[in-house]
C-alpha cells in the first residue's frame, strides 16, 4: 500500500530544514571537567536567563553586548568581581562557556594595550592571561560585533578620511599569553555595521598580542571581517586572526608555542569602495614578531590567506586557500626558517606564494617550501614570486598546474623589487611545473647560483624553460 504523501505548511517545513543544519551540540572538556586549582569557570547564555553560572542549564544573563560584555570586562580589568554564585572572581584563569546562541558584543572597542580606552569609554572587553573561551559549536554559538570606534585616517596623499575600527577578540595586557578560543563563530559584522558606499571599516575577528604565546584557536570560523580602511592607505592593512608578539623589538622567540588549526576564514564583507575585493586589505591569518603552527585552516574569500612578518620558524601546513588574491605573502622584514608545507593554494587571482624584498638589510633565509599545491586559473597570475633576499631555502617536491584554455600564467618569477637584492643559493627539486605555463627569470642575473635538479612538467618530461643545472641531489 502506497502512503499518501501530505505537503507540510511552508513555515514548518523551513524550521525543519533549518533544524536539520545544526549540528550536534559540543562541550570543551573544559566545561565539564572540575575546575583546575586557581581557575574560575562561569557559564554565560544569550537568552536573559541570569542564573548562577555554574552550568549551561544556569548561565549568567549574557543577552545584550552590554551585559555580556560587563562581565567579562569587569574581570579583565580586575575588579575580582561577583557574578551569580562566583565571587572575587580572579583576572587570569578564567573559563568562559557560552550556550547555543547569538552573543553580541562591543568586541575590544577603543581598548589599547599600552594606553587604556583611548576614546574614554568603558564599552568592550578582552582577554587576559590563560583565558579559554568555549562555544557550543560553529553552527551552535556566534559571538557577533555590534559596535565600531569612529575614527580618523589618512590616505596615501595624507588627507584625512572618516572610518571605523574594532576587534571581537583582543588581549587585555602584554601578559596576556596561554588564550585559548574555541568552538564558535565569530562575527566581525561587517555588512551590518555598514553598506555600500558607506563608511570603510577595519573589522577584525581575533588579534593575540603578548609577550609570550601558548595561545589555541581551534573548531572557529571567522566571517564578516573587512579591511576598508587599508585598501585606502596599506598602512592600515588590517588582519582576520593575528598572533603577535608585544615587543617592538624584532624577535619571534619572545612568542611562541601558538597554534590556529581547523579554522575557517570565510564571507568577507562586501566592497564599501568602487572596485574593493570583498573584504578590502584584509588578510587572513598571520603571524608576526613570533612563532607558531598553522595548520588544517580554510580561508575562502580574502585578499591574503596566510603570511606574515618577523617570522621565525613558523609552520603553515595542510591549509587551503581559495577564491583568494594572494594565497601566501611575507614580504617584510626579516623572516628565517619558516615552513610552508603540503598546502593549497587554488586559483589565486594574482599570486600563489610571495616570499622576499623590502630592502638588502632583511632576508628569507632557511625556508622550507614543500609538497604545496598551487592551481592557477586566471590570466597574468603567478604560482611561485621570490622578491629579492630569497636565501638558502629550499623548494622541493611541489606541484604547480594550471587550468586548461587559461593563458599567461607563470610559474615562477624570481626578481629584485629594488636595486641591490639577490635571490640566491636556494634548491629547486622535484618540482612538477605544467609545461604550459611560462617560466619569468630574465630579471634575476643570480638565478643560475641556485640548484636546479629533476623538476619535472606533469607528465614526468623535462623542462626546457626550466633545465637541470645540477647532475646529482642538491645538498
Amino acid at each position: 500500500m502506497k502512503l499518501a504523501l501530505v505537503a507540510l505548511p511552508a513555515t514548518l517545513a523551513m524550521v525543519l530544514t533549518s533544524c536539520m543544519r545544526l549540528s550536534p551540540e559540543v562541550t570543551s572538556q573544559d566545561c565539564i571537567v572540575p575546575v583546575p586549582a586557581g581557575s574560575t569557570r562561569i557559564f554565560i547564555g544569550s537568552n536573559g536567563h541570569a542564573g548562577s553560572g555554574t552550568s549551561f542549564d544556569d548561565p549568567l544573563d549574557g543577552s545584550t553586548a552590554e551585559k555580556f560584555d560587563a562581565i567579562l570586562s569587569s574581570i579583565s580589568m580586575g575588579q575580582n568581581p561577583t557574578w551569580g554564585s562566583q565571587t572575587n572572581i580572579a583576572q587570569k584563569n578564567l573559563i568562559v562557556c557560552l550556550t547555543s546562541g547569538t552573543f553580541q558584543t562591543n568586541g575590544q572597542y577603543d581598548w589599547s594595550i599600552a594606553k587604556g580606552h583611548t576614546k574614554g569609554s568603558t564599552l568592550g572587553f578582552t582577554v587576559e592571561e590563560n583565558w579559554k573561551i568555549h562555544g557550543r559549536g560553529v553552527s551552535r554559538t556566534t559571538l557577533k560585533l555590534a559596535s565600531f570606534v569612529p575614527d580618523q585616517f589618512t590616505d596615501r596623499n595624507g588627507a584625512p578620511f572618516n572610518g571605523g575600527r574594532n576587534v571581537v577578540i583582543g588581549t587585555h595586557s602584554r601578559h596576556a599569553s596561554g588564550v585559548e578560543i574555541s568552538d564558535l563563530t565569530v562575527d566581525a559584522n561587517h555588512d551590518g555595521l555598514t553598506s555600500p558606499g558607506g563608511l570603510p571599516l577595519n573589522l577584525e575577528a581575533i588579534v593575540l598580542r603578548s609577550t609570550q604565546g601558548g595561545h589555541w584557536i581551534h573548531n572557529v570560523n571567522v566571517v564578516g571581517g573587512s579591511g576598508d580602511v587599508g585598501l585606502i592607505n596599506v598602512v592600515f592593512e588590517t588582519f582576520a586572526i593575528r598572533i603577535w608578539g608585544s615587543t617592538i623589538t624584532p624577535d619571534p622567540s619572545q612568542n611562541t608555542g601558538s597554534i590556529v588549526e581547523s579554522v575557517t576564514v570565510s564571507n568577507p564583507g562586501r566592497a564599501v569602495i568602487s572596485g574593493s575585493p570583498a573584504g578590502g586589505a584584509m588578510d587572513a591569518i598571520v603571524v608576526n614578531n613570533a612563532v607558531a603552527e598553522i595548520k588544517n585552516n580554510t580561508v575562502d574569500g580574502y585578499q591574503v590567506a596566510f603570511g606574515g612578518w618577523n617570522m621565525g620558524a613558523v609552520n603553515f601546513h595542510d591549509n587551503i586557500a581559495r577564491n583568494i588574491q594572494y594565497g601566501f605573502n611575507a614580504d617584510s622584514f626579516a623572516n628565517t626558517g619558516v615552513i610552508l608545507q603540503n598546502n593549497q593554494f587554488i586559483r589565486p587571482s594574482s599570486y600563489g606564494i610571495v616570499i622576499g624584498g623590502s630592502s638588502s638589510s632583511v632576508t628569507f633565509s632557511g625556508w622550507n617550501v614543500i609538497g604545496n599545491t598551487i592551481q592557477l586559473g586566471t590570466s597574468g597570475a603567478t604560482a611561485l614570486v621570490l622578491r629579492g633576499q630569497v636565501q638558502d631555502s629550499t623548494f622541493a617536491g611541489n606541484t604547480i598546474s594550471a587550468d586548461s584554455g587559461v593563458h599567461s600564467m607563470t610559474a615562477i618569477w624570481s626578481y629584485a623589487v629594488v636595486s641591490g637584492l639577490v635571490n640566491l643559493n636556494n634548491i629547486f627539486q622535484d618540482n612538477h611545473i605544467d609545461k604550459s605555463l611560462s617560466m619569468n627569470l630574465a630579471q634575476d642575473p643570480n638565478f643560475n647560483t641556485n640548484c636546479r635538479f629533476q623538476n619535472r612538467d606533469l607528465q614526468g618530461q623535462a623542462l626546457p624553460a626550466f633545465p637541470d643545472n645540477s647532475s646529482a641531489t642538491c645538498k
